[in-house]
């Protein structure tokens, strides 16, 4: 065991001293920061947000203080398709129908962890993992593609925003202590009927918050839209699932979930899964096929020049400015205003947990020169206000180092990768990095 002493202390001192450039830096980056004082302006410079392969979208999203990016990326996908079938010039579909339902189904899930670990040990591994287990407004491309097809889907017109779906903070904090309360409360009980009437009684409580927070699901609309060409439209007595299918029917269904673990103990061309991570106790977790990124990027780019967007999950907020909308490796000097970090690979970076994907969002161009990708457009769902009104742009280096997820059409994937689907599922451990530090994105 080695203690820091005045000696050792003494060494650091003079070894920063030895350089004239630290002071001048250290001003710097007390006046403005660190970001501010590391940011590279050349390389901001570099991204024209001009791509030659691309998706028009018109009207961009803006999920606020919620962390809802992957319901409002898996959405994004399919505005293209219905705004060119109806004609329109923008819409929106609901994310607060799908967020009722959502928050419903993980409190079930939550309770359903909490009895099938109620008699273990209070300070055991799986019971701590079970209290872990909230519900809140984290998730991904799975749990939207259950939600929609067992509840449906509305327009935003019909079911919109509240103000708690925009600032959940406060209801998922009393949320909380209600499951709490009855996560005690069943592992306290003995009779397996008073432990279901515990768990109905406590998911009537969530429905009653729920209800007044994000507001009752709609069960019957009016469908009423204008076009392009100023030709009114209505729809009578839909439902959410009728809605669903007759505009959306097949739309997610051919979709797979490429994953990028480059670790060498986890073979590409094989389908890894796990199966604690769900949103609704009938799904099967996550499961998803390891492909490097160069295969991503070939497949994304057969997506873009067919007209298709893609889910994608990512580390937003290494390397990136969310005002200029940059993701960019080079986008910060911090090797030389702090000090150098030395090689750090992506494989190292999931296993310490120092990167995980924290941002769903959706690609929807590519710039191409010498024919490889050189910088990738990006739909963002976070308002206006932050990027090129709304858009990003990301360097393909950046994509190669903090992309972690793509949810595309099976048809653009290299059929050697394709055969994994064909062999047994590897299950990940429930505490491997890529399943904890691979949290929900938001």
């Amino acid at each position: 065991m080695q203690k820091l002493n005045s000696e050792l202390l003494k060494k650091f001192e003079n070894q920063y001293d030895s350089d004239i450039k630290n002071n001048l830096i250290e001003g710097a980056i007390s006046n403005v920061g660190v970001v501010e004082a590391s940011k590279n302006k050349r390389v901001i410079n570099k991204h024209n947000f001009l791509f030659n392969e691309e998706i028009d979208h018109k009207n961009i999203t803006n999920q606020n203080q919620s962390g809802r990016c992957w319901m409002f990326a898996a959405l994004n996908m399919a505005r293209p398709k219905i705004m060119k079938d109806l004609n329109l010039d923008d819409f929106e579909l609901s994310e607060s129908y799908l967020y009722f339902y959502d928050n419903m189904e993980k409190t079930n899930v939550f309770l359903d962890k909490i009895i099938k670990t109620k008699d273990l040990d209070i300070n055991s591994r799986e019971v701590i993992d079970a209290l872990k287990f909230k519900t809140d407004d984290g998730g991904y491309f799975e749990y939207f593609k259950i939600l929609i097809d067992k509840y449906g889907i509305v327009p935003k017109n019909v079911m919109g925003e509240s103000f708690n779906t925009d600032n959940a903070r406060e209801m998922f904090l009393r949320i909380e202590e209600v499951t709490k309360k009855y996560a005690m409360d069943i592992r306290n009980e003995n009779s397996y009927e008073e432990i279901d009437k515990l768990r109905e009684e406590c998911l009537s409580k969530v429905y009653n918050i729920l209800v007044k927070c994000i507001g009752k699901p709609v069960e019957k609309f009016d469908f009423e839209y204008q076009d392009k060409d100023k030709n009114y439209h209505i729809e009578k007595n839909m439902t959410p699932m009728s809605f669903y299918k007759k505009y959306l029917d097949g739309f997610y269904d051919n979709k797979i979930r490429l994953i990028n673990d480059p670790r060498e103990r986890n073979p590409y061309a094989r389908v890894f899964i796990n199966p604690e991570i769900k949103n609704l106790v009938e799904l099967e977790g996550l499961r998803g096929l390891n492909v490097p990124t160069e295969e991503m990027k070939n497949a994304m780019v057969k997506s873009l020049k067919d007209g298709n967007t893609a889910w994608f999950a990512c580390d937003v907020g290494k390397m990136s400015d969310r005002k200029s909308g940059i993701l960019d490796l080079d986008l910060y000097n911090y090797d030389d205003t702090l000090v150098p970090v030395g090689e750090f690979s992506k494989a190292d970076r999931i296993d310490s947990r120092q990167s995980m994907a924290t941002h769903a969002m959706n690609i929807t161009g590519v710039k191409i020169l010498n024919d490889k990708p050189e910088m990738w457009k990006v739909e963002n769902s976070w308002g206006e206000k932050n990027g090129k009104k709304g858009i990003f742009s990301m360097s393909d280096a950046w994509f190669d180092s903090y992309v972690y997820e793509l949810i595309i059409e099976k048809d653009y994937v290299d059929e050697k990768y394709l055969k994994g689907l064909d062999e047994e599922a590897i299950e990940y451990s429930p505490y491997d990095a890529f399943c904890t530090a691979f949290g929900k994105v938001r």
